[in-house]
Protein backbone atom coordinates (compact mmCIF):
# COMPACT_ATOMS: atom_id res chain seq x y z
CA UNK A 1 0.00 0.00 0.00
CA UNK A 2 1.67 3.56 -1.10
CA UNK A 3 1.91 6.08 1.73
CA UNK A 4 3.65 9.11 2.98
CA UNK A 5 6.94 8.45 4.23
CA UNK A 6 8.57 11.86 4.22
CA UNK A 7 7.19 15.56 4.31
CA UNK A 8 9.94 18.33 4.14
CA UNK A 9 10.26 22.08 3.80
CA UNK A 10 13.68 23.42 2.28
CA UNK A 11 13.74 27.10 1.63
CA UNK A 12 14.93 28.67 -1.31
CA UNK A 13 16.02 32.33 -2.64
CA UNK A 14 16.01 33.33 -6.17
CA UNK A 15 16.92 36.91 -7.41
CA UNK A 16 14.68 38.90 -9.92
CA UNK A 17 15.60 40.93 -12.62
CA UNK A 18 13.61 43.85 -10.87
CA UNK A 19 11.58 44.42 -8.48
CA UNK A 20 7.25 44.02 -8.65
CA UNK A 21 5.56 46.64 -6.95
CA UNK A 22 1.49 46.95 -6.67
CA UNK A 23 -0.99 48.22 -4.45
CA UNK A 24 0.45 51.19 -2.57
CA UNK A 25 2.89 50.12 -0.55
CA UNK A 26 3.95 46.66 -1.66
CA UNK A 27 7.13 45.33 -3.08
CA UNK A 28 8.75 42.07 -4.10
CA UNK A 29 12.53 42.36 -4.30
CA UNK A 30 13.51 38.46 -4.10
CA UNK A 31 11.27 35.37 -4.44
CA UNK A 32 12.21 33.80 -0.81
CA UNK A 33 10.23 30.59 -1.50
CA UNK A 34 10.28 27.27 0.13
CA UNK A 35 10.15 24.15 -2.05
CA UNK A 36 8.42 21.19 -0.46
CA UNK A 37 9.62 17.85 -1.07
CA UNK A 38 7.04 14.48 -0.57
CA UNK A 39 8.40 11.06 -0.47
CA UNK A 40 6.08 7.87 -0.63
CA UNK A 41 7.02 4.27 0.87
CA UNK A 42 8.05 3.24 -3.04
CA UNK A 43 10.58 6.12 -3.50
CA UNK A 44 8.78 8.48 -5.52
CA UNK A 45 9.34 12.45 -5.12
CA UNK A 46 7.02 15.37 -5.61
CA UNK A 47 8.39 18.59 -5.13
CA UNK A 48 5.71 22.03 -5.09
CA UNK A 49 6.99 25.48 -4.48
CA UNK A 50 5.27 27.71 -1.60
CA UNK A 51 5.26 31.50 -1.95
CA UNK A 52 5.32 33.28 1.35
CA UNK A 53 3.35 37.08 1.13
CA UNK A 54 3.41 38.75 4.71
CA UNK A 55 1.03 40.99 3.29
CA UNK A 56 -1.29 38.55 1.97
CA UNK A 57 -1.38 35.27 3.75
CA UNK A 58 0.91 36.25 6.78
CA UNK A 59 3.13 33.52 6.04
CA UNK A 60 6.81 33.92 6.30
CA UNK A 61 9.39 32.10 4.52
CA UNK A 62 10.43 30.71 8.72
CA UNK A 63 6.63 30.41 9.56
CA UNK A 64 6.03 27.82 6.38
CA UNK A 65 9.09 25.71 7.34
CA UNK A 66 8.12 25.75 10.99
CA UNK A 67 4.29 24.99 10.31
CA UNK A 68 6.00 21.76 7.79
CA UNK A 69 7.99 20.76 10.36
CA UNK A 70 5.63 20.96 13.47
CA UNK A 71 1.92 20.05 12.22
CA UNK A 72 1.70 19.33 8.53
CA UNK A 73 4.59 16.33 8.71
CA UNK A 74 2.57 14.77 11.54
CA UNK A 75 -0.52 15.05 10.23
CA UNK A 76 0.76 13.83 6.28
CA UNK A 77 2.87 11.28 7.15
CA UNK A 78 1.41 7.78 7.47
CA UNK A 79 -0.94 8.80 4.91
CA UNK A 80 -2.35 6.18 2.35
CA UNK A 81 -2.14 7.94 -0.83
CA UNK A 82 -3.66 5.91 -3.88
CA UNK A 83 -6.01 8.38 -5.34
CA UNK A 84 -6.74 11.75 -6.27
CA UNK A 85 -9.26 11.33 -3.57
CA UNK A 86 -6.69 10.09 -0.96
CA UNK A 87 -4.80 13.42 -1.99
CA UNK A 88 -8.13 15.43 -1.55
CA UNK A 89 -9.02 13.66 1.97
CA UNK A 90 -5.43 14.79 3.20
CA UNK A 91 -5.98 17.91 2.21
CA UNK A 92 -9.16 18.47 3.84
CA UNK A 93 -7.39 17.39 7.42
CA UNK A 94 -4.63 19.86 6.60
CA UNK A 95 -7.37 22.33 6.56
CA UNK A 96 -7.75 21.43 10.10
CA UNK A 97 -4.96 24.11 10.97
CA UNK A 98 -6.26 27.17 10.09
CA UNK A 99 -4.44 29.83 7.06
CA UNK A 100 -1.26 28.98 6.10
CA UNK A 101 -2.33 28.85 2.69
CA UNK A 102 0.52 27.96 0.73
CA UNK A 103 2.27 25.82 3.15
CA UNK A 104 -0.91 23.66 2.33
CA UNK A 105 -1.08 24.47 -1.05
CA UNK A 106 2.47 23.52 -2.31
CA UNK A 107 2.12 20.73 0.15
CA UNK A 108 -0.97 19.04 -2.16
CA UNK A 109 0.65 19.81 -5.19
CA UNK A 110 3.91 18.36 -3.94
CA UNK A 111 1.66 14.72 -2.68
CA UNK A 112 -0.27 15.24 -6.58
CA UNK A 113 3.32 15.55 -7.97
CA UNK A 114 4.47 11.91 -5.74
CA UNK A 115 1.44 10.16 -6.82
CA UNK A 116 2.29 10.90 -10.85
CA UNK A 117 5.63 9.58 -10.20
CA UNK A 118 4.54 6.36 -8.33
CA UNK A 119 1.87 5.75 -11.08
CA UNK A 120 3.94 6.70 -14.45
CA UNK A 121 1.05 9.04 -14.60
CA UNK A 122 1.49 12.43 -16.19
CA UNK A 123 0.26 15.81 -14.21
CA UNK A 124 -1.59 16.79 -16.69
CA UNK A 125 -3.77 13.05 -17.50
CA UNK A 126 -4.10 13.05 -13.50
CA UNK A 127 -5.61 16.79 -13.21
CA UNK A 128 -7.74 15.98 -16.58
CA UNK A 129 -5.93 18.92 -18.25
CA UNK A 130 -7.23 18.58 -22.09
CA UNK A 131 -5.99 21.60 -23.69
CA UNK A 132 -3.25 21.29 -26.21
CA UNK A 133 -2.17 25.05 -25.16
CA UNK A 134 -2.67 27.64 -22.63
CA UNK A 135 -2.61 31.10 -22.84
CA UNK A 136 -0.38 33.37 -20.94
CA UNK A 137 -0.62 36.39 -19.61
CA UNK A 138 2.15 38.60 -17.33
CA UNK A 139 2.03 40.88 -14.35
CA UNK A 140 3.35 44.06 -15.12
CA UNK A 141 4.80 45.83 -12.08
CA UNK A 142 3.51 49.59 -10.56
CA UNK A 143 6.21 52.05 -11.47
CA UNK A 144 7.13 55.03 -14.08
CA UNK A 145 5.52 55.53 -17.40
CA UNK A 146 8.72 54.72 -19.09
CA UNK A 147 9.91 51.69 -16.46
CA UNK A 148 6.18 49.82 -17.32
CA UNK A 149 6.42 50.27 -21.10
CA UNK A 150 9.92 48.30 -20.91
CA UNK A 151 8.55 45.85 -19.00
CA UNK A 152 5.69 44.77 -21.52
CA UNK A 153 8.36 45.75 -24.27
CA UNK A 154 10.44 42.74 -23.05
CA UNK A 155 7.50 40.16 -22.13
CA UNK A 156 5.81 40.90 -25.56
CA UNK A 157 9.38 40.12 -27.00
CA UNK A 158 8.98 36.65 -24.86
CA UNK A 159 5.67 35.67 -26.58
CA UNK A 160 3.43 37.19 -23.81
CA UNK A 161 0.10 38.76 -25.32
CA UNK A 162 -1.99 39.40 -22.55
CA UNK A 163 -0.87 41.28 -19.71
CA UNK A 164 -2.18 42.62 -16.65
CA UNK A 165 -1.54 46.15 -15.64
CA UNK A 166 -1.17 47.94 -11.57
CA UNK A 167 -3.33 50.69 -10.78
CA UNK A 168 -4.45 52.72 -7.89
CA UNK A 169 -1.55 54.86 -6.85
CA UNK A 170 -2.30 57.51 -9.82
CA UNK A 171 -4.90 56.69 -12.15
CA UNK A 172 -4.94 59.39 -14.04
CA UNK A 173 -1.17 58.63 -15.04
CA UNK A 174 -1.46 55.00 -15.01
CA UNK A 175 -4.60 55.20 -17.76
CA UNK A 176 -2.46 57.42 -19.90
CA UNK A 177 0.28 54.65 -19.64
CA UNK A 178 -2.27 52.13 -20.87
CA UNK A 179 -3.64 54.55 -23.77
CA UNK A 180 -0.09 53.90 -25.14
CA UNK A 181 0.31 50.55 -24.80
CA UNK A 182 -2.94 49.84 -26.28
CA UNK A 183 -1.92 51.72 -29.16
CA UNK A 184 2.01 50.15 -28.92
CA UNK A 185 0.49 46.41 -29.39
CA UNK A 186 -2.65 46.72 -30.71
CA UNK A 187 -2.20 42.63 -31.23
CA UNK A 188 -2.43 42.36 -27.01
CA UNK A 189 -4.98 42.82 -24.53
CA UNK A 190 -4.87 43.91 -20.82
CA UNK A 191 -6.59 43.80 -17.97
CA UNK A 192 -5.71 45.92 -14.89
CA UNK A 193 -5.61 44.98 -10.98
CA UNK A 194 -6.57 47.79 -8.63
CA UNK A 195 -5.33 45.75 -5.73
CA UNK A 196 -8.29 47.16 -4.03
CA UNK A 197 -7.55 50.66 -3.80
CA UNK A 198 -10.04 52.56 -5.83
CA UNK A 199 -12.98 54.89 -3.90
CA UNK A 200 -16.20 53.18 -4.19
CA UNK A 201 -17.70 56.57 -5.44
CA UNK A 202 -15.08 56.79 -8.52
CA UNK A 203 -14.97 53.17 -8.75
CA UNK A 204 -17.51 52.36 -11.96
CA UNK A 205 -16.55 55.51 -13.85
CA UNK A 206 -12.89 55.15 -13.87
CA UNK A 207 -13.34 51.43 -15.07
CA UNK A 208 -15.85 52.53 -17.66
CA UNK A 209 -13.23 54.75 -18.94
CA UNK A 210 -10.31 52.11 -19.29
CA UNK A 211 -13.21 49.81 -20.46
CA UNK A 212 -14.07 52.29 -23.30
CA UNK A 213 -10.00 52.43 -24.09
CA UNK A 214 -9.97 48.53 -24.71
CA UNK A 215 -9.32 46.92 -20.84
CA UNK A 216 -10.88 43.65 -20.77
CA UNK A 217 -11.04 43.34 -17.18
CA UNK A 218 -10.26 44.47 -13.87
CA UNK A 219 -8.96 42.30 -10.62
CA UNK A 220 -10.03 43.70 -7.32
CA UNK A 221 -11.37 47.27 -7.05
CA UNK A 222 -12.73 47.83 -4.00
CA UNK A 223 -11.85 46.81 -0.61
CA UNK A 224 -12.92 43.76 0.33
CA UNK A 225 -14.72 44.20 3.82
CA UNK A 226 -17.51 46.28 1.00
CA UNK A 227 -19.02 42.88 -0.56
CA UNK A 228 -22.17 45.32 -1.04
CA UNK A 229 -19.97 47.70 -2.61
CA UNK A 230 -18.31 45.34 -4.49
CA UNK A 231 -21.75 43.60 -5.70
CA UNK A 232 -23.33 46.85 -6.60
CA UNK A 233 -19.99 48.01 -8.91
CA UNK A 234 -20.52 44.55 -10.57
CA UNK A 235 -24.07 46.24 -12.03
CA UNK A 236 -22.15 49.70 -12.34
CA UNK A 237 -19.82 49.07 -15.05
CA UNK A 238 -19.34 47.48 -17.79
CA UNK A 239 -16.12 45.72 -17.69
CA UNK A 240 -15.87 42.30 -16.14
CA UNK A 241 -14.37 42.15 -12.50
CA UNK A 242 -12.16 39.26 -11.47
CA UNK A 243 -12.33 37.95 -7.75
CA UNK A 244 -8.67 36.70 -6.12
CA UNK A 245 -8.09 38.13 -2.80
CA UNK A 246 -11.95 37.84 -2.40
CA UNK A 247 -11.69 34.36 -2.73
CA UNK A 248 -8.79 32.56 -0.84
CA UNK A 249 -10.74 29.43 -0.19
CA UNK A 250 -13.59 27.89 -1.20
CA UNK A 251 -15.79 28.70 1.47
CA UNK A 252 -14.69 32.51 0.28
CA UNK A 253 -15.67 31.30 -3.29
CA UNK A 254 -19.08 29.97 -2.26
CA UNK A 255 -19.77 33.18 -0.44
CA UNK A 256 -19.01 35.62 -3.07
CA UNK A 257 -20.98 33.53 -5.31
CA UNK A 258 -23.96 34.37 -3.13
CA UNK A 259 -23.34 37.88 -3.37
CA UNK A 260 -22.72 37.73 -7.21
CA UNK A 261 -19.84 40.09 -6.86
CA UNK A 262 -17.86 38.58 -9.70
CA UNK A 263 -17.03 37.53 -13.36
CA UNK A 264 -13.87 36.05 -13.41
CA UNK A 265 -12.27 33.56 -10.32
CA UNK A 266 -8.71 34.05 -10.75
CA UNK A 267 -7.51 30.45 -9.18
CA UNK A 268 -3.94 30.62 -7.69
CA UNK A 269 -2.80 26.93 -6.99
CA UNK A 270 -0.25 28.25 -4.90
CA UNK A 271 -2.56 28.94 -1.88
CA UNK A 272 -5.13 26.14 -2.39
CA UNK A 273 -2.92 23.46 -4.04
CA UNK A 274 -4.71 21.23 -6.68
CA UNK A 275 -7.52 19.33 -4.91
CA UNK A 276 -9.16 22.79 -3.68
CA UNK A 277 -8.58 24.55 -6.94
CA UNK A 278 -10.13 21.62 -8.44
CA UNK A 279 -13.14 21.77 -6.34
CA UNK A 280 -13.02 25.66 -6.92
CA UNK A 281 -12.94 25.55 -10.78
CA UNK A 282 -16.04 23.00 -10.35
CA UNK A 283 -18.18 25.75 -8.78
CA UNK A 284 -17.43 28.45 -11.13
CA UNK A 285 -18.44 25.82 -13.91
CA UNK A 286 -21.62 25.42 -11.84
CA UNK A 287 -22.41 28.74 -11.63
CA UNK A 288 -20.93 30.32 -15.34
CA UNK A 289 -18.83 31.67 -14.06
CA UNK A 290 -15.23 32.02 -16.21
CA UNK A 291 -12.27 30.95 -14.57
CA UNK A 292 -8.25 31.77 -14.99
CA UNK A 293 -5.40 30.79 -13.20
CA UNK A 294 -2.52 32.31 -11.32
CA UNK A 295 0.66 31.71 -9.99
CA UNK A 296 1.57 33.96 -7.00
CA UNK A 297 5.04 35.63 -8.09
CA UNK A 298 6.03 32.07 -8.55
CA UNK A 299 9.16 30.67 -10.26
CA UNK A 300 9.44 28.17 -13.44
CA UNK A 301 8.13 25.40 -10.98
CA UNK A 302 5.59 26.61 -9.59
CA UNK A 303 4.19 28.67 -12.84
CA UNK A 304 4.56 25.14 -14.71
CA UNK A 305 2.31 23.38 -12.02
CA UNK A 306 0.07 26.16 -12.44
CA UNK A 307 0.20 26.44 -16.14
CA UNK A 308 -0.65 22.83 -16.37
CA UNK A 309 -3.56 23.33 -14.14
CA UNK A 310 -4.66 25.40 -16.76
CA UNK A 311 -4.67 23.46 -19.35
CA UNK A 312 -8.21 22.37 -18.13
CA UNK A 313 -10.83 22.50 -20.39
CA UNK A 314 -12.77 25.06 -17.81
CA UNK A 315 -10.23 27.39 -18.17
CA UNK A 316 -11.17 29.86 -20.78
CA UNK A 317 -9.08 33.24 -19.77
CA UNK A 318 -5.22 33.88 -20.24
CA UNK A 319 -3.51 32.71 -17.03
CA UNK A 320 -1.04 34.61 -15.32
CA UNK A 321 1.75 31.60 -15.64
CA UNK A 322 4.50 33.57 -16.98
CA UNK A 323 6.34 34.90 -13.81
CA UNK A 324 9.65 33.22 -14.75
CA UNK A 325 10.11 35.76 -16.92
CA UNK A 326 10.75 37.87 -14.26
CA UNK A 327 13.66 35.98 -12.35
CA UNK A 328 17.08 36.40 -12.56
CA UNK A 329 17.33 32.27 -12.99
CA UNK A 330 18.66 29.74 -15.23
CA UNK A 331 15.65 29.31 -17.45
CA UNK A 332 17.35 26.64 -19.44
CA UNK A 333 14.29 24.19 -18.91
CA UNK A 334 11.55 26.64 -19.43
CA UNK A 335 9.17 26.01 -22.34
CA UNK A 336 9.55 28.24 -25.32
CA UNK A 337 6.19 30.95 -25.17
CA UNK A 338 4.83 31.44 -29.13
CA UNK A 339 2.87 34.00 -29.85
CA UNK A 340 0.72 34.24 -26.15
CA UNK A 341 0.58 30.08 -26.27
CA UNK A 342 2.38 27.48 -24.37
CA UNK A 343 2.65 23.65 -25.38
CA UNK A 344 0.91 21.58 -22.77
CA UNK A 345 3.04 19.01 -24.04
CA UNK A 346 6.51 21.66 -23.29
CA UNK A 347 5.04 22.80 -20.39
CA UNK A 348 4.86 18.63 -18.81
CA UNK A 349 8.23 17.93 -20.67
CA UNK A 350 9.74 20.99 -18.62
CA UNK A 351 8.29 19.92 -15.65
CA UNK A 352 9.19 16.40 -15.70
CA UNK A 353 12.86 17.54 -16.63
CA UNK A 354 12.60 20.23 -13.33
CA UNK A 355 11.77 18.21 -10.62
CA UNK A 356 14.51 15.06 -11.78
CA UNK A 357 17.05 18.14 -11.20
CA UNK A 358 15.49 19.04 -8.20
CA UNK A 359 15.39 15.61 -6.70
Amino acid sequence: MLKVKDLRAMPIEIPLKQSLKWGRSDELRALEHVLIRVELSDGSIGIAEATPRPSIYGETQASIVAIVETRLAPLVKGAELASFQCVAEISARMDLIKNNNTAKGATDMALHQALCRATGTTLAAHLGATRERIRLSYIVSTGAADEVLADVEGAYRSGIRAFKVKIGKDVARETETIRELIARYPAAQFYVDANQTLAEEDAARILNALYDLGVIHCEEALPLEGIRARRALRGQCRMPIIADDSAFTLADLRRELDFDTFDILNIKTARTGFSVSKAMLRSCAEAGKAVMVGSQASSLLGCLHAAIFAAQREVACASECSFFLKTDADLSLAPTIRDGWLSLAEAQSALDKLIMSSI
